[in-house]
């Protein structure tokens, strides 16, 4: 295992204890060889949480809304508390988006999320969380991205792929049919015009083997009005302990 080289740029503390920006990150990976932004917010008194959620394209999400949206949901009571981590794909040194390359079924990806990442933002959170209590949520390839850990990684039992777009990585479904993990709980959707060529092989492959599935088939597009309006419906599932 690679030794993690990280610097912190800052971690602020809120003393809100129902929903608040936890800190920002900048991790120094040696696996993808670049620096990476990590924001962590929490919902609800985080003495009383027991689950975190990851997502990557971390900055795409937050300018489109998502950690807004999410504290709007919980101030009404409509999620559950918990923490989430939105993970960027941007290289800070050069400005590059390297999402194309993180998120094709790269082993490189999948090693800085569980040698680096996760145990990083754990120990600075002063929590660490069990696979059951972990999630992982991403939209369009980064739904592909989330589709190939359900394979390969044991750090997360619970997965979010909103319109994921497979075709960048052929060997997806075999390596999900060879997967030895079991007892996976994924929300699947696609909108109306949008992925549904990719959903179905997805879905057909994890009914065989049992996993807890819910499938959502929206009228919006591959767009992030479409997957802001879900994020209720995701967080629930997720955090559902049935």
């Amino acid at each position: 295992m690679n030794k993690i080289a990280s610097s912190l740029l800052s971690f602020l503390f809120s003393l809100s204890g129902l929903m608040a920006q936890e800190g920002r990150m900048v991790l120094k990976s040696d696996f993808l060889n670049t620096k990476t932004e990590v924001q962590i917010f929490h919902l609800g008194d985080k003495n009383e949480i027991e689950s975190i959620v990851y997502f990557t394209d971390g900055e795409k999400l937050m300018r489109a809304g998502f950690s807004e949206s999410l504290m709007a949901l919980f101030k009404k009571g409509k999620i559950p508390k918990t923490y989430l981590v939105f993970v960027s794909s941007v290289n800070l040194d050069s400005g590059i988006d390297k999402r194309n390359d993180y998120f094709f079924c790269n082993p490189a990806y999948l090693n800085f999320f569980e040698q680096e990442l996760i145990p990083q933002v754990e120990k600075a959170i002063g929590q660490s969380f069990t696979a059951e209590s972990r999630s992982l949520l991403g939209i369009s390839f980064g739904g592909l991205n989330a589709a190939w850990f359900s394979a390969k990684s044991q750090l997360f039992a619970k997965y979010a792929l909103l319109s994921p777009i497979t075709y960048p990585c052929e060997k997806l479904i075999q390596d999900i049919t060879f997967s030895k993990n079991k007892s996976l709980k994924i929300y699947l959707s696609t909108g109306k015009n949008d992925a549904e060529n990719y959903v179905v092989p997805l879905q057909n492959i994890y009914n065989t083997k049992q996993y807890r599935i819910q499938f959502e088939k929206t009228q919006g597009g591959h767009d992030f009005e479409n997957w802001l309006g879900q994020l209720e419906s995701v967080f629930n599932f997720l955090m559902d302990q049935k």
